[in-house]
């Protein structure tokens, strides 16, 4: 299988890479963080709105524990989600709001990378997945 490859820019705290979100006939891009360290990927409660979303239409919600508290999330599934040249379709996401500042508009978790070699390589800047 071939790997796919993305550059990160190791001068910043978080690594970035670009996500398609396709919900019906709209696409749009954004911008998530990669972090290991989540379970679930998630939107902010802003991108969710921007994708058509409200929380009204979410199928549920889970509490979440960060490292300061624990807070309510909405969890939607999406129809297309595409990151590091991996599709998911149907997908579960959580949604909250994230700190103000980040730059981003969610974070891919391990549920993204199920089933998948995920290699970050920081002396290259570069995320393989395959």
């Amino acid at each position: 299988m071939i790997a796919n490859v993305v550059s990160f820019n190791k001068k910043s705290s978080l690594i970035v890479v670009p996500v398609t979100v396709k919900v019906g006939v709209n696409i749009l891009e954004l911008k998530f963080a990669v972090d290991t360290g989540s379970t679930m990927t998630m939107f902010d409660i802003d991108a969710m709105a921007d994708i058509g979303y409200k929380t009204s239409d979410c199928i549920g919600t889970i509490q979440t524990v960060t490292a300061s508290k624990t807070e309510t999330a909405y969890e939607f599934k999406i129809d297309n989600i595409m990151a590091l040249g991996l599709l998911r379709r149907n997908f579960n996401v959580i949604s909250r709001s994230l700190p103000v500042g980040l730059g981003i508009d969610g974070l891919l978790g391990l549920n993204f990378f199920k089933n998948t070699e995920l290699t970050i390589d920081f002396k290259l800047s570069e995320i393989r997945i395959k």
